[in-house]
């Protein structure tokens, strides 16, 4: 066994300290391994003195060979716990002597990755939820402004039905006049305008059966515009606390835009992916 990798094999507890994760250390020359570490839940089962050509699809075989370095992420199905292989050549004059791998366990970040993509599969949900309720309320406030000019529309239509009761008030008072009138002089006809006294009075009668409908109508027609000023209120409150819930659906909906932005982050950094070099 060659100098240096003598003193990495008396290094080897050391060394496995300054790993975070639960760490598997590997080290052989070119022929055998010649030191094994395992860490408490990853172990490959390895022994001190197997010769390297039992693991000719290893990475640390494959290190010896081509002398580069290889780093793997290894799913849970081999040893049921998630872990990154890191296998680095070792060199003395430019010439391969030796391996050394590290096994990390992956546990913490396949946790995390998992994590991150059941977080992006609910804010997905929540994005579409938002997006339905922010239609809704846009929709909603289109209708209350649509039911708004109907509204206003209304209140014009009642102004221009009181200026006609105001002209049949008018009529209806011309022909009582008229009607009175009518009678006066049909009294000082005397025998010759008692038929004429009688139309007189059939106009009175009619005047004021008008006067009397028009006072009718025109009540009626205030008890219409005070309901229609209350549902004009009302809409108008509506519409205020539908604006102001768009502007939370809004807010909402970008604190959701954050946290996706949040969970892609930790998504893209909790993968490490196949790489040799």
């Amino acid at each position: 066994m060659l100098h240096p990798l003598r003193e990495i094999v008396e290094h080897l507890s050391t060394i496995q300290q300054t790993y975070p994760e639960d760490t598997c250390l590997i080290l052989s020359d070119r022929e055998t391994i010649i030191g094994y570490l395992p860490g408490k839940e990853i172990d490959l089962k390895l022994k001190v003195g197997e010769s390297m050509s039992k693991y000719k699809k290893s990475a640390t075989y494959k290190v010896l060979q081509t002398g580069e370095k290889i780093r793997e992420e290894i799913p849970a199905d081999m040893l049921g716990i998630p872990y990154v292989s890191t296998c680095t050549p070792i060199k003395q004059d430019g010439q391969v002597i030796g391996a050394f791998a590290a096994v990390v366990s992956n546990q913490k970040m396949e946790d995390l990755r998992k994590g991150a993509e059941k977080l992006s599969a609910v804010i997905s949900q929540m994005t579409t939820f938002s997006e339905e309720i922010a239609s809704i309320t846009n929709s909603s406030a289109d209708k209350l402004q649509e039911l708004s000019q109907q509204s206003e529309t209304m209140k014009n239509n009642m102004k221009s039905v009181e200026r006609i009761i105001q002209q049949v008030k008018e009529i209806s008072s011309r022909s009582n006049i008229l009607g009175l009138n009518a009678s006066i002089e049909a009294a000082r006809s005397g025998e010759y305008g008692r038929g004429f006294s009688v139309v007189a009075d059939e106009i009175r009668k009619m005047a004021a059966n008008s006067n009397s409908a028009a006072e009718d109508i025109q009540k009626q027609l205030e008890l219409t515009q005070k309901e229609i000023l209350k549902i004009n209120e009302s809409i108008h409150e509506i519409a205020a606390q539908t604006e102001e819930q768009s502007a939370s659906t809004q807010e909402f909906h970008s604190m959701v835009e954050r946290i996706s932005d949040t969970a892609k982050l930790l998504n893209k950094h909790g993968g490490i992916h196949h790489a040799s070099h």
